[in-house]
């Protein structure tokens, strides 16, 4: 094992036991965003970036939760507006663009706050899913609760496929 990997292993000591063992305790690391009260975690190896909101080109015609299209890196990129689709209330804060996938996969989600970064152990994780909106509960698989927040893991790329098929053109 590699320094760097023994010193980032999650351990845990117990207390009381006079072996000095240690065991090891799986733990998954993820960056999670909100959009209201709904958490959302980004894909294991998906890339993301946050990104300044650059000018967007609107798209005559078309459902009023897909703001248009950025360029980015000489790709289209759609972006969405999760506040509106999901019917949640704006906060006045800063606005971001979280950008999921790259290349023809990619797409733009407008957030309020900066994703977090999150650790969850096989404790956090949730037994049976509450109910979710309609419209996102086929994309968030499986859900972590970290000191009483809920975090869903998110198929982004199923989910903006889906969202392909509800355009009004």
């Amino acid at each position: 094992m590699k320094p760097s990997q023994a010193l980032n292993r999650p351990l845990i000591y117990h207390i009381g036991d006079n072996s000095n063992t240690y065991e090891e305790e799986e733990i998954t690391r993820r960056l999670g965003f909100r959009i209201g009260n709904l958490g959302l975690l980004i894909a294991q190896r998906a890339v993301s970036e946050l990104l300044d909101i650059p000018q967007i080109c609107s798209l005559p015609f078309t459902s009023s939760w897909l703001l248009g299209l950025i360029n980015l890196r000489g790709n289209l990129v759609p972006v969405f507006d999760l506040f509106n689709l999901l019917q949640f209330q704006q906060i006045d804060k800063k606005q971001k663009l979280l950008i999921l996938d790259q290349g023809e996969s990619a797409g733009g989600i407008i957030i309020n706050e900066l994703p977090e970064h999150l650790s969850f152990s096989a404790n956090d994780s949730l037994s049976s899913l509450p109910p979710l909106p309609d419209i996102i509960q086929p994309y968030a698989t499986s859900g972590y609760e970290k000191n009483n927040q809920l975090w869903f893991n998110f198929e982004h790329i199923a989910f903006f496929k889906s969202l392909a098929t509800k355009l009004k053109i």
